[in-house]
C-alpha cells in the first residue's frame, strides 16, 4: 500500500504518518505515527494549547480494520503542563482517549454493535476482550442517559430488579409516561431512592402528580419523607396505575367516552395498595 492509500483511512489533521507494515496475509496492520508539527500541544481535557512538552510517550491503540487486517496505531506523543489545569495531561491528538486502548472511531463503532449484539458477541466479532467492549458501552451510555432530563416530570413509577441472581437490587426510576430511565441506584433502601429525589429542584418535585410502586416499606417511606414538596403525591401500585393510564397518557383531548373511575382500596389517605 502506498502512503497516498494509507493517509486517506486517517483523516486525522494533528498526526503524521512515519511507517506502516502489513502482514504477508494481511490479517495485521502497524502504523507508526506522530504529532505533526503544524499543530501546537493542546491538553485533553481542557483544550488549552502549551507552549512546551514536559515529556514524551509512547502507547499502541487498536483502530477500525482496514479490510480484512487489523490496524494498531503506535503513535509517540507528548506529556504537557496545562496552565489551566495546573495539571500533567497528555495532548489531544483527536484520536484517542486516556485509558482507553482503542481509537474514538472505533469505540463508537463498538458502542453501535452493542445495540443490536450482545457484548460477548461483538468481542467476537472484533477480537476484543469483553471488558473493554463493556467500558466502551458503559462509557457512551452515562453519556447519553447519565444526565437525565428531570423536568416537568408528572408520574413516576418505582421497581427494584435483581440481579446476580437474587443476590443484588438495583432501584430503577423511569418517567411513566414517556418510559424513559431516570435513575439506577444500588440496593432496594429507602436512602436509594431518596437519592433521586435530592437531585431534583424543589420545582420540578412540584410537577409530580403520582408516584406508582409496589408495597416495599421502604419505597413507600422515601416517597412520603420527601413528599411534603411535591405538589400532590399518589403512592398505588403498577395494577391500578395500568388500569388508569389509558386516560393519563392521553395528552391530547379524545372524543371517546371516558373510562369509569375505578376507586382503589386504601388503607390510608393518599396511599393506594
Amino acid at each position: 500500500m502506498s502512503d497516498l492509500t494509507i493517509a486517506s483511512y486517517f483523516p486525522f489533521r494533528r498526526i503524521k504518518i512515519n511507517n506502516q507494515i502489513v502482514a504477508p496475509d494481511a490479517t495485521e496492520a502497524w502504523i507508526e505515527i506522530q504529532p505533526h508539527k503544524s499543530f501546537k500541544p493542546v491538553c485533553h481535557r481542557c483544550g488549552q494549547k502549551a507552549d512546551s512538552a514536559h515529556s514524551w510517550t509512547e502507547r499502541s491503540v487498536r483502530d477500525l480494520n482496514l479490510a480484512t487486517a487489523e490496524v494498531w496505531l503506535h503513535c509517540r506523543y507528548r506529556k504537557l503542563f496545562c496552565p489551566v489545569c495546573q495539571r500533567i495531561s497528555i495532548e489531544d491528538l483527536e484520536l484517542f482517549d486516556p485509558y482507553i486502548r482503542v481509537t474514538r472511531r472505533l469505540a463508537y463503532y463498538v458502542y453501535q454493535l452493542c445495540q443490536v449484539m450482545t457484548v460477548i458477541e461483538v468481542a467476537d466479532h472484533l477480537n476484543l476482550d469483553w471488558k473493554t467492549v463493556k467500558a466502551i458501552d458503559k462509557k457512551f451510555l452515562e453519556q447519553r442517559y447519565g444526565h437525565p432530563d428531570l423536568n416537568r416530570l408528572r408520574i413516576l413509577a418505582v421497581d427494584e430488579i435483581a440481579v446476580r441472581r437474587g443476590h443484588q437490587y438495583l432501584t430503577v426510576v423511569i418517567d411513566y409516561l414517556s418510559g424513559r430511565v431516570l435513575f439506577v441506584g444500588k440496593d432496594r433502601k429507602a436512602q436509594t431512592l431518596m437519592d433521586f429525589f435530592d437531585q431534583m429542584s424543589p420545582k420540578q418535585r412540584q410537577s409530580i402528580q403520582a408516584v406508582a410502586m409496589d408495597m416495599w416499606d421502604p419505597f413507600i417511606k422515601a416517597v412520603k419523607k420527601k413528599s411534603h414538596r411535591l405538589k400532590s403525591y399518589l403512592i398505588c401500585s403498577m395494577w391500578w396505575l395500568i388500569l388508569a393510564g389509558s386516560s393519563i397518557r392521553s395528552e391530547m383531548p379524545s372524543t371517546k367516552k371516558p373510562p369509569r373511575k375505578i376507586k382503589p382500596y386504601s388503607r390510608e389517605p393518599g396511599i393506594c395498595y
